[in-house]
């Protein structure tokens, strides 16, 4: 079983102020105008609609309905960002949540931010609930890791440590109330939220704290039912046997039709352990175990529909290194527990080359493999029994991230070789499955990575598992792609949000809207845009998409590139030059796969007339009240 422990929270005072201070010594006058590229050109006259896939704003939970047998579920994903009734709730590395007023266009206003233990990983916002998971919370002897303190940045305990959630009643975000608190042995993978149960999957070594003695993948189920206290319903764990001797590589997973699906690597091969989840009250009952020809490294290798498992994989290992083409593997789901092959098809390619991406989409698939030139693969699975490659399309770099969009396919890529930018989105007809063809292709940031693997690590928000989080088709065919490019520095304009407007079977390259520190969100509200990084919330104007102007900045944190000198990367243990470990120097920082190519923590505020409170109702709100008579005596 969990074990319940207090939390330490800080709050900060509410900034009473419309704007804060701009990062990096910029001052809050709205008014600065960025220009697109003047390499655009005049968009189409018509507009390419949504027929599957449709847009759904960022920072709203996406939510889809699933019937589990019993009754309809709608399922929501996490995120670092939740909007609702003019509220913006960020999460950021610095280890701090902000309640931030965005009601009113122009103008950004705190609400509210605490401090938090650990590392934030994602939240879920239902009704005036917030559900915070932070990884690192515990450390391997089961102290509470404190959260990044101004000026120094959060320091993570290691892999031994454990996770945490936080149950908070935000109807008040200057009186923030604990509704359930608990600890979660291992590192948090995915969660997924159906109806009122809360499913987490984390990830443990024999090592961490209050973890099994062995090697192991846990799902444990949460009721988060309103009006009552947050409480733990069940657990199960799968032993290492499911996925050899790498505890430390991050599970995926998917979820639908009753079913949790997790996968991760099995040595060369792959696992995915089924969890019948059908239960409403958050019952969980052990499914079936199947083995799949390569590692699963990322969700969207899986997908379920009409009860066939379809899989896509590659034999090789959690590293990237492969050996044969990659497998497509279908199997019938009779019941939770009965899970019976129907069809193992490799694909056949040109040259060998590693799988770089997939999605499926209805009764196809699409998968990318890369060596130097990008080949685009379709696979027909309209019989599950016979899956058919048809087309293939080649094109330079490859794609990290694809969308599908009814006969249009929308993909974002890397390419280190291209002069114009290292990043890329690209527009495809699929219409004729033999025959796909790129129709459009605009290029933007980067610059002088020599590895298409430091692109697509360093500069992206997210990894696989999460880039759609943060790469998004808004209505009206606006596409917003938050990155960052640490070889600028965290203040120049080599980075930010940039803007692409989709019209027809074109794309047209806007405005970069520059963002301090690591962009990772980008939010369309009421005809703003509003941009989250872990350092700043920036809004921008949208009514000239090529010279977006800025109105509005606040502060939430501070963000350093990380310096060989004063930041030594953990990964760059036995002795290994960073050239030799998986941390890539650049213009003189460390880019860390653990941590990021940012050092993130609090900035200097005011004195809080509370300091760290346990995470307990009485304590947050004597805290809270302290701090709001304060404020009314500085008035």
């Amino acid at each position: 079983m969990l074990v319940s422990r207090s939390f330490a929270l800080r709050l900060a005072p509410v900034v009473l102020t419309a704007l804060a201070a701009v990062a990096c010594g910029e001052d809050s006058s709205s008014g600065s105008t960025y220009a697109g590229s003047p390499r655009a050109s005049a968009p189409s006259d018509s507009e390419n609609t949504s027929s599957s896939g449709g847009a759904l704003p960022s920072g709203q939970q996406q939510t889809s309905p699933v019937d589990d047998g019993a009754a309809q579920r709608a399922i929501a994903e996490a995120d670092i960002v939740q909007i609702q009734n003019g509220r913006l709730y960020a999460l950021s590395k610095t280890g701090s949540l902000s309640i931030i007023d965005v009601s009113k266009p122009n103008q950004l206003t705190m609400l509210g931010q605490a401090y938090l233990p650990g590392e934030p990983f994602e939240m879920y916002l239902t009704g005036d609930r917030l559900t915070l998971m932070m990884n690192g919370v515990y450390s391997q002897t089961g102290q509470i890791v404190p959260a990044s303190s101004e000026g120094v940045a959060y320091q993570p305990p290691g892999v031994n440590s454990s996770a945490g959630i936080l149950v908070v009643d935000v109807r008040d975000p200057g009186l923030m109330q604990r509704v359930g608190t608990f600890a979660v042995p291992g590192t948090i993978a995915d969660s997924r939220l159906a109806g009122d149960v809360l499913y987490v999957v984390t990830y443990q070594n024999q090592g961490c704290w209050s973890c099994a003695s062995k090697n192991s993948t846990v799902v444990t189920s949460f009721d988060l039912s309103a009006g009552t206290e947050a409480k733990e319903v069940a657990q199960i764990a799968f032993g290492n046997t499911s996925y050899g001797n790498t505890p430390d590589v991050k599970r995926s997973i998917i979820f639908g039709n009753g079913h949790l699906w997790v996968g991760g690597p099995s040595g060369s091969a792959g696992a995915i352990d089924l969890v019948d989840v059908s239960d409403a009250g958050g019952k969980l009952e052990k499914g079936a175990h199947i083995e799949t020809a390569g590692p699963i490294l990322s969700r969207w290798q899986m997908s379920e529909k009409d009860d066939v498992l379809r899989v896509i994989s590659q034999v090789g290992n959690a590293t990237g290194a492969t050996y044969g083409d990659p497998q497509v593997q279908t199997f019938q789901v009779w019941s939770a527990r009965s899970v019976q092959t129907m069809a193992k098809v490799g694909l056949q390619l040109p040259r060998p080359e590693s799988l770089k991406a997939v999605r499926f989409d209805a009764d196809r698939a699409y998968a990318i493999t890369f060596e130097r030139t990008d080949p685009l693969f379709i696979i027909d699975l309209s019989d599950p029994m016979n899956p058919q490659q048809r087309g293939e399309l080649e094109m330079p770099g490859y794609v990290v991230h694809l969308e599908p969009r009814g006969d249009r396919l929308i993909g974002l890529g890397v390419d280190e070789r291209d002069s114009v930018g290292q990043l890329n989105v690209s527009l495809f007809d699929v219409s004729n499955m033999d025959t796909p063809r790129m129709l459009s292709r605009v290029s933007f940031g980067g610059g002088g990575w020599t590895r298409n693997e430091q692109i697509q690590q360093t500069i992206l928000p997210e990894d696989q598992d999460r880039l759609q989080k943060a790469f998004k088709i808004n209505d009206g065919g606006l596409i917003t792609i938050p990155y960052s490019n640490p070889s600028y520095g965290t203040c120049a304009t080599g980075g930010g949000v940039q803007l692409v407007d989709w019209k027809g079977d074109a794309f047209t390259k806007q405005a970069l809207l520059p963002v301090a520190g690591n962009p990772r969100r980008a939010i369309v509200n009421q005809e703003q845009l509003i941009a989250v990084s872990d350092s700043n919330v920036t809004s921008f104007d949208l009514k000239s998409r090529y010279a977006a102007s800025k109105t509005a900045d606040l502060v939430i944190g501070t963000c350093e590139l990380r310096t060989a000198s004063g930041d030594v990367p953990v990964n760059s243990g036995w002795n290994q030059t960073p050239n030799q470990s998986n941390d890539y120097p650049r213009h003189g920082y460390y880019y860390d796969e653990d941590r990021g190519a940012f050092a993130c923590s609090t900035t200097q505020r005011p004195a809080a007339p509370a300091g760290w409170l346990t995470f307990a109702a009485v304590g947050l709100a004597v805290g809270a009240l302290a701090r709001r008579r304060a404020s009314r005596r500085a008035s």
